[in-house]
C-alpha cells in the first residue's frame, strides 16, 4: 500500500503545466491536499457508489463492499499530504482499492463468512451479466440471474491477478493501459491475464450452459 501512496515528486505536473491543466479528479485532490475539505468530499460523491460496486465484485456482500469503501476513502483521506498526480486521480484510487479488497478475500475467514450468507440475500451483489453485452429477453430473466451467480462463483475460482484484471477491464471499464498502472503490471502482461482469465471461465461455465439455460 505504502507503493500506492507514495508517487514521484513533482512540482504541479509532470510536464510543468496548471493545477488546471489536470483531470477535475486531480484537482479536487491536490485542493484537499491543501486544506479544503469540500474537495474530499466532492471526491467521495463522485466514486463512492462505484468502489462499492467495485469492492462488491470481490466479496458479494453489499454491506461488507461498503465497510471497504469507507476503509478505501479512509486511506485516500490519509495518504493526501504524499498525493502526487503522476497519473489519473482514478489510476491511484484503484489500486487503493484493489488493494484493500484483496487483503479482504485473503483473509482465512473470508470463505467461511461468504458462505453463511444466503445467495438471495438482499446485501447479494445485484448480478451482472456476462461482459461483452450478451442480452436476456423477459423470458429468459431467471436463466440470467443462473448465469450471473454461475459467473460470480467462476470468477471467485481463478487467480487474484487474472480476476482484478477482469473485473477492472470488463466491469470497471478501465483500458489495458489503465489497468497495467493499477495492477503495476506490463500492459503486456494485463492483456495476457484477461486472455487466460476468459479462457478459465468459459471453461468452467460451458459444462453449465446446456443446463442454465434448459426449459
Amino acid at each position: 500500500m505504502d507503493a500506492a501512496l507514495n508517487w514521484s515528486p513533482m512540482t504541479r505536473t509532470s510536464n510543468g503545466n496548471s493545477i488546471e491543466a489536470l483531470d477535475p479528479d486531480a484537482q479536487l485532490m491536490l485542493r484537499f491536499r491543501d486544506g479544503d475539505v469540500k474537495a474530499f468530499e466532492s471526491l467521495f460523491s463522485r466514486h463512492m457508489r462505484a468502489i462499492v460496486n467495485y469492492a462488491c465484485r470481490f466479496v458479494h456482500n453489499r454491506e461488507t463492499a461498503e465497510e471497504l469503501a469507507q476503509e478505501i476513502f479512509i486511506k485516500v483521506y490519509e495518504g493526501a499530504g504524499r498525493y502526487r498526480p503522476k497519473a489519473k486521480f482514478t489510476t491511484w484510487l484503484y489500486t487503493i482499492a484493489t488493494n484493500v479488497c484483496l487483503n479482504e478475500v485473503r483473509k482465512p475467514h473470508f470463505r467461511a463468512a461468504r458462505r453463511s450468507v444466503p445467495v438471495n440475500s438482499r446485501h447479494d451483489a445485484v448480478p451482472a451479466p456476462w461482459p461483452g453485452g450478451s442480452k436476456f429477453g423477459p423470458d429468459e430473466s431467471l436463466d440470467r440471474q443462473a448465469i450471473a451467480q454461475a459467473l460470480k462463483q467462476a470468477l471467485d475460482g481463478i487467480p487474484d491477478k487474472q480476476r482484478t484484471a477482469f473485473i477492472l477491464n470488463k466491469y470497471q471499464e478501465f483500458s489495458y493501459a489503465e489497468v497495467s498502472e493499477i495492477m503495476h503490471v506490463s500492459e503486456k502482461a494485463v492483456k495476457s491475464l484477461i486472455h487466460r482469465a476468459r479462457e478459465t471461465l468459459a471453461g468452467k461455465l460451458q459444462p453449465l450452459l446446456p443446463e442454465l439455460l434448459r426449459e
